[in-house]
C-alpha cells in the first residue's frame, strides 16, 4: 500500500506587517520634526505673483503696517475691522517686512465677523 503525501495548501500565504509599521513610525516621526515651531513661522515673505487678474470691483483696502492699519487710505484700530461691509471685496495688503502672524489676526478678525470675500494683494512681477 502506497501512502500520499499530504500537501500544504500553497495559495494561502502569511503578510508580515512588522516593517510596515515600522516605516509608518518612522514617517510620523519625520513629519513632526520636519513641521517645526510656530513661533519660527512669525515672520513670512510673501510672493509676487506672474499671473492673477487685477480687482476692478468696487472693493474696501485694508493696509497692514507695523504699528497700525489703515482702512481706506485712513488711519484705523483692529476693532473697525469688525464694521466693514459684508457684501464688499476686502482686498488686503501688507509689506514683505510685516510678520505673519499680523496678517493673519486681520484675516481672523475679517472671518470671524462673517466676510467671506477675501483677498490678498501681490507684487506683480513684469518680465
Amino acid at each position: 500500500m502506497r501512502f500520499q503525501k499530504t500537501r500544504k495548501d500553497r495559495r494561502t500565504s502569511v503578510l508580515d506587517v512588522t516593517p510596515l509599521v515600522d516605516v509608518v513610525f518612522l514617517l510620523q516621526i519625520f513629519f513632526l520634526l520636519t513641521i517645526g515651531s510656530p513661533l519660527m513661522l512669525s515672520e513670512v515673505n510673501l510672493p509676487a505673483t506672474i499671473s492673477g487678474k487685477s480687482v476692478v470691483t468696487d472693493t474696501v483696502t485694508v493696509i497692514i503696517l507695523p504699528q497700525e492699519v489703515i482702512i481706506n487710505g485712513k488711519q484705523a484700530d483692529q476693532q473697525a475691522i469688525y464694521g466693514l461691509p459684508r457684501d464688499r471685496e476686502i482686498v488686503i495688503m501688507a509689506s514683505r517686512e510685516i510678520p505673519y502672524f499680523k496678517v493673519m489676526d486681520v484675516l481672523d478678525s475679517l472671518r470671524t465677523s462673517g466676510h467671506t470675500r477675501l483677498s490678498l494683494a501681490t507684487r506683480p512681477v513684469h518680465n
